[in-house]
Parts: C-alpha cells; structure tokens; sequence
C-alpha cells in the first residue's frame, strides 16, 4: 500500500476537520482526464485520472459506481491507500477536497501567491534540474536558465528524446539541485521515494491539479513549494472534467497558486 506521506495526510485531515464523518460526498466525476469529488460543503477536489493506466473490468472502470454520492468524504478519501489506481484517483480526489475545508480556514499559517510555479522557483546556470513527469510548459523556461535539465517520465507515449523513464530516477535524482514532480506521484503511489530520493535538492516542489493537497505533511517531509491551483467555480470545473477536459481548459475555473510554509 502507499506509505508515510498518504497516511500522514489523511490523519492530519482526520484531526484537523470537526465532525469529519458527518461530511458527505455529493458528486464524484471520473473524466477521461481528471476525476472530480465534490462534497456536500461544495468543496470540489480534483486528481489526474490516468485513463491510459486504468484497465476497465470489462465496460466499466468502478464496480461501485452508482454508489458513491452520499457517502461519508473521509471514507473515500482512504481509498487514495489503495494500490488499485482507479481506487486511488478517486481517493486523492476526495483527499483533495478535503483538504481545501483546512487550507480556506487556515490559510494564515501559509505563504500563497497567485501565479506559475516555473515563475517563483529561482533556477540559476550550475542547478541541475530534474522534472519527475514531462511538465511541457516547464521545459523552455528552464532552458532559459540551466541546460542541466533531466526529465523522467513513466508513460512511453510521452517520452520522446532525452526524456528517462521514471525508473532512472534512482541514479538522476540524488544528483539534483531543484526537483520539481507531478502531483501525481501521490495517486500512483511513488511520492515517498520520490522525496526520499531528492532529499539533498535545495528545492523540492509537487505540482499540478493533484497536488492541491493539505501542505503541512509534505512539508515535513522535504516540500518546500507546492504549485496547485484554487477553484473559483466548482459548476464549470465539473462540466469541463465531465467533458473530458483537462489542465488546458481549466482556465477560468481556478486560479494558479503557489504555496510556502511560513
């Protein structure tokens, strides 16, 4: 099962939300490319879907399906310890949600600014960069400053020259200097090595729509920036994820941000 950082999570989310079990899941959406949880306080979580990893049980992706709206928030959320992938989405979507309830209440004990991640992490010309996940966008802009780029990348549909699969990050990582990985790595159960790995970076950042998480665990465990986005209209980030929309249609429906300890 997933290890320290997802439990960690949620018993942090379990301790920190008055009357967690009286918090109902409303809605859940598993689009081709995110899913969505929506819970009955209107908070809406979001977690890549990895459809082209999810095999369906013969038409279907969940055999509960039809059953999931109405129950308990935190018993979703405990699926993101599952080592089955589309349990796990559904589960960090719910974690996600969650976490916005503490994140919106406690917001002061943070340091939150709008914006791109790639544009508030100083690289200089000597860092040695490492993306865990081909993060497109992040690509030319760290060009600009350091041609010491390595990027890791599980699917081999995306891989493309000079891009390692995700398994060379054994020997890539403890050699980085600024480590920036895709907020996926909590869904797919990779996230406790990941950290392990980059521990001597000088910047370890978690980045994207699943990363919109609860911080202070991943704080603790090396995180120094966490780049994730705020829901400004959950009905128009529900439709777009129904329609199988993903990061580049979520404009509109929520804000980039960047979040610090203090």
């Amino acid at each position: 099962m997933p290890g320290k950082i997802i439990r960690d999570l949620l018993c942090s989310v379990r301790s920190e939300i008055e009357n967690i079990d009286a918090i109902k899941v409303k809605r859940v959406i598993i689009g081709l490319g995110y899913t969505a949880v929506q819970l009955d306080t209107e908070h809406v979580g979001l977690c890549y879907t990895f459809s082209s990893e999810i095999a369906p049980d013969c038409c279907q992706i969940w055999r509960r399906a039809g059953t999931l709206a109405g129950s308990p928030a935190i018993k979703l959320a405990e699926l993101s310890l599952s080592w089955d992938l589309s349990e796990a989405v559904v589960g960090v979507a719910a974690l996600n949600a969650l976490s916005q309830l503490i994140i919106e209440k406690k917001s002061d004990r943070y340091v939150i600014v709008e914006g791109d991640l790639i544009d508030q992490i100083k690289i200089a010309e000597d860092d040695t960069v490492v993306l865990v996940g081909n993060i497109y966008p992040f690509i030319p802009k760290i060009i600009d400053k350091t041609r010491k780029i390595f990027i890791l990348e599980r699917n081999p549909r995306i891989r493309g020259a000079n891009i390692f699969p995700d398994v060379a990050s054994e020997d890539i990582l403890p050699g980085a200097t600024v480590v920036i990985i895709t907020g996926t790595a909590l869904a797919n159960g990779t996230i406790d090595r990941l950290l392990e790995l980059s521990r001597t970076a000088r910047e370890v950042a978690l980045v994207g729509p699943t990363a919109s998480i609860l911080p202070d665990p991943l704080f603790r465990h090396g995180v120094t920036a966490i780049g994730c986005v705020r829901i400004v209209d959950n009905e128009r980030i529900l439709q777009i994820v129904s329609e199988g929309g993903g990061t580049p249609s979520f404009k509109g429906a929520c804000k980039q941000i960047v979040i610090r300890p203090r």
